[in-house]
């Protein structure tokens, strides 16, 4: 998952969710789904956790690579 933005990614798991909660996705369809949208909250969550060690690093006055 390298390579793609955070907006992607969130876009990716905001899709499998919608896609989800149709009645007409077969269960297997929505395990697939739920599988992938669990690979894409682990990637954001991956950025936000970055973003916020840097924010952190920012606040204490150090301007240095975490």
């Amino acid at each position: 998952m390298e390579g793609k933005s955070f907006t992607e990614s969130l876009t990716r798991l905001q899709n499998a969710a919608s896609e989800i909660s149709k009645q007409a996705t077969s269960l297997e369809h929505a395990l697939k789904l739920f599988e992938e949208g669990m690979q894409e909250a682990e990637y954001c969550k991956k950025i936000l956790d970055e973003a916020s060690q840097k924010i952190e690093i920012y606040e204490d006055g150090e301007i240095k690579d975490a």
